[in-house]
């Protein structure tokens, strides 16, 4: 029997069931479509959103079948039927209410429409920030393009001078690899060789030099240089088919790179031919002072015998002419004595002969004679553990001198302080100019070497006493005090509180008149 006919309905509920079931459907199988049109054109959803968006859907239309199996259950009895639909219904409903408990923590973390908003807001107001950032950074940018112009454009003038600088220097500057291969070499180097830049980069001194044996001899210089790591000077003669013979100061040094590892020598090599001749010059005046005090001694010392020679003749000659007028003696005697009177003379003339008769002195400047004999005892001492300091209180002190007696004076005090300082360790020579009261200027030379005792120090600046035994003559301090004591000053010598010895000597200022 039908459920409608077993309860005896009228006409209103059933059409109440009817028209309410119908709807119900209906809209059960209207709701799945759109679940299936969202899964489909929704992007992002997880396999497990997915299949249970599908399965609530089959849910929907299961539910809606129901329905219709409740209208036709009306006139026809199809519970058993109708039992089965709610059953697999039911079926789908709890895998359905499954999967939703799983998705439900998915769909309550997603945000609000509101949340959205701020985060879209918020989002905008970044972007906007990171436009406003972009647009700072591009300017940024441009100015360190400027800015990297500008430095190139420095280093390209800084380069541009350098070159001009380094040609424009009169020594010879140039640059080898580690297998002597020239590198950089300046104007001057270039016009010494004779050859353009084109023969000489990439060659070595055996490529284009024509003396095989110099080359080689520099090449072994070089090779010193790499082998021992430091600076390394020597003295290197030339022999150049215009300028004639030429007498170079080389110094070498290892090149480095920025990480320390040595890539070639650059070395720079000074014409010292003209400096060689003054001091040849010098060293001749040098060795013509100490022949004048020799003279000096010498006359000092034969000129009393001689004396007393020629009054013992005249005394003879007295006592024989009171014996006998016309004896033959007398004649030997008168001649003997006449010698004796002339080798006298002869020694004084030899005296003024050496000494050099009348000599022209005028104002000079102190520290630039210092500077001038510094260059000239130092040149081609490269003993490392040596450094000369020349210190100068002013270069306006002038005083009255034979400019080369003095220039000898300092040349004979530093070559002794170089050679008294010890060969080890790290020394150094002092060379001060200034002035001592208000009269007199003064030039200090300190070393640091032994010094001297109290017995060496009272014969310093006597003639023929050496303090550096069977090395020395003994006439370079003796020669000093002669010369400073000639130009009306005085020289002394002391030893320093801890190591080494000061010698100094002073000369009077000269007046506006003798400078003018």
């Amino acid at each position: 029997m039908t459920r409608g006919t077993d309860q005896l309905w009228g006409s209103g509920p059933l059409l109440l069931h009817i028209a309410s079931d119908g709807l119900i459907a209906v809209a059960y199988f209207v709701i799945p479509f759109g679940i299936l049109r969202f899964v489909r054109h929704r992007d992002g959803l997880e396999s497990g959103q997915r299949s249970a968006a599908i399965s609530f859907a089959a849910f929907i239309v299961l539910c809606g079948v129901t329905h219709v199996a409740s209208i036709l259950t009306l006139w026809y009895p199809l519970y058993v039927a109708e039992g089965w639909l709610k059953a697999a219904t039911a079926a789908a409903a709890v895998m359905s209410a499954v999967r939703m408990l799983r998705v439900v923590p998915l769909l309550v973390s997603l945000p609000s429409p509101k949340k959205l908003q701020e985060e879209i807001d918020q989002h905008r107001v970044t972007l906007a920030e990171l436009s406003a950032a972009r647009a700072e950074l591009v300017l940024r940018v441009r100015a360190t393009e400027d800015e990297l112009y500008e430095v190139e454009r420095n280093f390209a003038q800084t380069d541009s001078l350098l070159e001009a600088v380094i040609n424009s220097i009169p020594g010879l500057i140039y640059a080898k690899d580690l297998t002597g291969r020239v590198t950089m070499a300046n104007r001057t180097t270039l016009e010494f060789i004779g050859k353009p830049w084109s023969a000489v980069q990439g060659h070595t001194d055996l490529d284009f030099l024509d003396d095989k044996h110099r080359a080689a001899t520099v090449m072994g210089y070089d090779q010193r240089a790499l082998e021992t790591g430091r600076a390394h000077q020597v003295e290197e003669v030339f022999d150049h088919p215009t300028k004639g013979t030429r007498i170079f100061l080389s110094s070498r040094r290892p090149l480095h790179d920025l990480s320390g590892v040595v890539r070639g020598i650059v070395g720079m090599s000074l014409d010292i031919t003209d400096r060689k001749h003054v001091e040849a010059q010098l060293n001749q005046t040098s060795r013509v002072a100490a022949m004048g005090d020799m003279a000096s001694a010498l006359a000092h010392e034969l000129n009393q015998p001689l004396g007393a020679i020629a009054m013992y003749l005249e005394g003879v000659k007295i006592a024989l002419q009171r014996e006998t007028p016309a004896h033959p003696a007398l004649k030997p005697v008168e001649l003997a004595r006449e010698q004796s009177l002339r080798a006298g003379d002869i020694i004084r003339r030899l005296r003024a002969f050496v000494s050099g008769g009348d000599k022209i002195r005028r104002a000079e400047s102190v520290a630039d004679v210092v500077d001038d004999a510094c260059r000239l005892a130092l040149l081609g001492s490269d003993d490392a553990n040596i450094q000369t300091v020349i210190v100068h209180e002013s270069r306006d002190i002038f005083a009255v001198m034979d400019k080369i007696e003095i220039q000898q004076v300092v040349v004979n005090l530093v070559r002794n302080a170089v050679e008294s300082t010890p060969a080890h360790g790290r020394n150094k020579i002092i060379v001060r100019t200034g002035q001592d009261g208000p009269t007199n200027a003064c030039v200090w030379v300190e070393d640091a070497g032994s010094g001297f005792t109290e017995e060496t120090r009272a014969i310093l600046f006597e003639p023929f006493k050496s303090t550096k035994g069977t090395k020395g003559m003994g006439v370079g301090l003796s020669l000093c005090r002669t010369i400073v004591e000639s130009h009306g000053g005085t020289i002394r010598g002391e030893n320093n509180r801890h190591v080494g010895a000061t010698f100094s000597f002073s000369l009077p200022l000269s007046t506006q008149d003798e400078e003018a």
